[in-house]
């Protein structure tokens, strides 16, 4: 079995660049611990409907998440992301082990989750990542419960871009035995990651793996690892879409959108259960 340190020393081959197209709301100091803060950077629209707590990949930042986080801010959902201390933009992060970023990973999402409460204390909260975020988000919603109890219960479900994959020793079989709540993954025949994910249906995992029920995973032609940050890209829209209608069924009770999930004529390769 692969040591932790090994399995997350090849999560950089997850870093991944794109063009900053950043427009958030605000970045706001975030008090992780009494050792360490962080900036959440934030997109806020007027009437605030729900919340999206968004990890970013790994060794990436919020502001390349600019164009997804927008379509979500106009459609009332405000989204806060912190940065991460593996993120190549984080102060001190030559401080910090590929081991150690893990757990200050779910530190981070935490933190983002406790301003949320304290901002939107009634509002639906909704966990979302890409690649290693995607991790980082499903621990949130009960995943990977044999290294430790992640699971934040304001979360309602959780939305994932990519994933890490089939990491032997850190991603074991049984690793989102306990995620319980709605899922839906976007991923693309492209999606592969070289030293770590060789095969772009391992992203499937996730929702082939967890409790059957309101479990969604949508394939585009195409779609590479970088699909949630490149607008450009010809799926970017209807992955952006699904994410939508997802964020309004399950955090807002939407039946029309839940019943386009369920069944609704829309690009892409889906898995439903």
């Amino acid at each position: 079995m692969m040591r932790l340190s090994t399995i997350l020393g090849l999560a950089v081959s997850l870093i991944w660049s794109i063009p900053s197209l950043a427009d958030p709301t605000a970045q706001i100091p975030l008090r992780i611990s009494p050792q360490r803060e962080t900036t959440l950077t934030t997109w806020v629209p007027e009437k605030v409907q729900g919340v999206v707590l968004l990890s970013t990949g790994h060794g990436s930042s919020p502001e390349k998440y600019d164009a997804l986080a927008s379509a979500w801010k106009t459609a009332g959902f405000a989204v806060v992301a912190p940065l991460h201390v593996d993120s190549l933009r984080y102060p001190g992060r030559e401080k910090f082990t590929m081991q150690a970023s893990f757990g200050e990973r779910i530190a981070d999402l935490k933190a983002a989750s406790a301003y949320a409460a304290a901002t939107w204390p009634t509002l639906p909260v909704i966990a979302a990542g890409h690649s290693f975020g995607t991790l980082s988000a499903l621990c949130l919603g009960g995943g990977l419960s044999y290294i430790g109890d992640f699971r934040d219960p304001t979360i309602k479900a959780v939305i994932g871009f990519s994933s890490p994959g089939r990491l032997p020793g850190l991603i074991q079989p049984h690793a989102y035995a306990s995620d319980a709540l709605p899922i839906l993954l976007i991923t693309g025949d492209r999606d592969m990651v070289p030293g770590v994910v060789t095969d772009w249906q391992d992203h499937l995992m996730p929702v082939q793996t967890s409790p059957a029920g309101d479990k969604y995973a949508i394939s585009y032609a195409g779609a590479g690892h970088e699909l949630v940050g490149t607008p450009a890209d010809p799926n970017f829209a209807a992955a952006v879409t699904a994410s939508t209608r997802f964020l309004q069924a399950y955090a807002l009770g939407d039946a029309p959108a839940k019943a386009w999930l369920r069944g609704g004529d829309s690009p892409g390769t889906w898995i439903r259960r």
